[in-house]
This record gives C-alpha cells, sequence and structure tokens, in this order.
C-alpha cells in the first residue's frame, strides 16, 4: 500500500509542476501579446488575464444599472443636478443685472459655437478615464448633440 501512497505523490507532483509550466507560458504568452497591442489597449488585455469580466456596454441603461438602480430618470437628474452645481457658487442673474449691452457686438474670442462644442465633444475618446465630474467620455461622446447645445431653463 506504501508503494501506491508514493505512486500517487510522485505523479501529483508531476502534474503541479507541469501546471506551474502551464501557467507560466500562458501568461508569458498574454503579457507578450500585451507589450505587442496598444496601451489603451492594456487595460482590456489585464482584465482577461485576471479572469475579470470587460463590460462595453455602451448604453445609458448600464449606466444607470450601475449608479441608480436602472433608473434612467432617476440617473438624467443627477447628471442634472450635477451640471447646476457647476455654477452654484455664482450670483444669479436677475432682469436688471446688464452683463453687456444686447446692440454692442460680443468679441469672437468669448463665443464659442454650438458647432464646436459639438465637434470637441464628438471627438472625445470614449475609452478615456472619466475626469473629475465622473461622467464616462462615451457619455460625453454619444449623447454630443444634446450637451453640445445650450439648455433654455424657465
Amino acid at each position: 500500500m506504501s508503494g501506491d501512497l508514493n505512486q500517487a505523490k510522485i505523479l501529483r507532483n508531476k502534474v503541479n509542476r507541469a501546471a506551474a509550466k502551464l501557467k507560466y507560458n500562458f501568461y508569458q504568452t498574454q503579457i507578450a501579446a500585451m507589450h505587442e497591442s496598444v496601451s489603451h489597449d492594456w487595460w482590456k488585455h489585464m482584465k482577461t488575464i485576471m479572469g475579470l469580466k470587460t463590460n462595453d456596454k455602451s448604453c445609458m441603461q448600464g449606466l444607470a444599472n450601475k449608479t441608480t438602480d436602472g433608473d434612467c430618470g432617476l440617473l438624467a437628474n443627477t447628471m442634472n443636478d450635477f451640471f447646476v452645481s457647476v455654477s452654484d457658487h455664482l450670483p444669479r442673474l436677475n432682469k436688471s443685472h446688464k452683463v453687456f449691452d444686447v446692440n454692442e457686438e460680443l468679441p469672437d474670442q468669448y463665443v464659442i459655437s454650438v458647432c464646436t462644442t459639438f465637434k470637441a465633444l464628438e471627438s472625445v475618446k470614449a475609452n478615456k478615464a472619466t475626469g473629475p465630474d465622473n461622467i464616462p467620455a462615451w457619455v460625453l461622446r454619444n449623447y454630443a448633440n444634446l450637451c453640445s447645445r445650450p439648455s433654455i431653463n424657465c
């Protein structure tokens, strides 16, 4: 019986060494592929190596599922509240405030056209990290037509 136990240990050790060698070869080929790829694909490769799922959803529902339990209306209100909060520290203007004369021509350096804004948002790289506003780049890119136009508050 002890001969069977020794033989089992020998075979187990061979299997463990073979598994370790296969793992090493697998990771080496994965890392080699990662070095050959474009740098912005590295995180995708790292997720694959670590066995994590890659999530390439580019829809508002996916963002709503992650942040507001799938409620797109609440997500829209949250985003709107953020945009409003950007200018909360500024004093409110009332109708008696005169910022500039309506008849006076505004210098071109102060005017940013909707088209320029749209082109800038449309050219945002969707796979880049979010900025301090925590708005994913793909949201700005996919909804550039909505984000580039001024909103009218009544």
